[in-house]
């Protein structure tokens, strides 16, 4: 639960690059929009914004929900200071923090939201505090993206970029810069999903399964906001050029993203 400081600092780097792919592409927005249609209509109250980024879940949950009242919550100061600009003028709270955070702020809302950032948090943990700030009968909605969902882990999903980056590179006689190996995240489980929420006085409403057609242009953006991406070194207008030469061999391709929402209500006190 506590965030990891080398991924804060990567992020708080990422921050107007995160907020510009937020901005350009429609899957961002997808994916909160369709968490805001979970809650009731006509909801009241403060609702807890987990892993806020640069704001924008919350700035859709206020044009749909204008008696709300927003709470950010988000490691990394520099995703605040451009969600400050984003939802200026309107009822909202900072802090910066992780979620272990919320409790020494004894703050209180009538429904949680986060999208794409419950898969980064233990989900014991996470429903702990949970407990201890959605008012009985109140709300937490979250999604999982692929990956992160032991259901769902094996689809393939955002690999079209690899090859029309590998082809930008040829073309422009670059080496396409390769990454370390990694090992594929950790997924969630059903077991621990229902152990979690059941333990601190959570019940499971609905879950879906979603499928979004993805233009590859997408994935080749969020690859993008690593600045050494895609040739270490490159000079900025030559990386540029890939980029724009990458976009045009993605355009009109698309492919399919999937992530899975979940809607929870708070049944009894902790």
């Amino acid at each position: 639960m506590i965030p990891d400081p080398e991924k804060v600092r990567v992020w708080g780097a990422r921050a107007p690059a995160y907020d510009r792919l937020c901005r350009r592409w429609e899957i961002f927005a997808l994916l909160s929009n369709r968490l805001i249609d979970l809650l009731p209509a006509g909801l009241q109250g403060q609702v807890l914004d987990i892993g806020a980024g640069s704001g924008l879940t919350s700035e859709l949950l206020l044009a749909r929900h204008p008696d709300c009242q927003a709470i950010l919550i988000e490691p990394s100061e520099a995703m605040l200071n451009i969600a400050r600009l984003n939802l200026a003028g309107r009822s909202v709270q900072f802090f910066a923090m992780g979620l272990d955070g919320v409790p020494a702020h004894d703050l209180h809302a009538v429904a949680a939201l986060a999208s794409a950032s419950m898969q980064f948090l233990n989900l014991e943990p996470a429903f702990a505090t949970l407990a201890r700030v959605i008012a009985p009968g109140g709300y937490v909605a979250f999604n999982l993206w692929w990956h992160h969902w032991e259901e769902t882990a094996a689809r393939s999903c955002m690999t079209g970029w690899l090859d029309v980056a590998q082809a930008a590179c040829l073309d422009a006689q670059l080496p396409l810069l390769q990454r370390p190996a990694s090992s594929p995240p950790q997924p969630k489980t059903r077991t621990e999903l229902t152990a979690a929420s059941h333990q601190h006085g959570f019940r499971l409403l609905f879950e879906h399964c979603d499928e979004y057609l993805t233009p590859i242009g997408f994935a080749v953006d969020y690859e993008a906001m690593d600045p050494h991406w895609p040739v270490k070194g490159c000079a900025n207008e030559d990386r540029q050029a890939l980029l724009t030469r990458m976009h045009e061999l993605a355009h009109g391709k698309s492919e399919t993203m999937v992530s899975t929402r979940f809607l929870f209500q708070r049944t009894t006190e902790p």
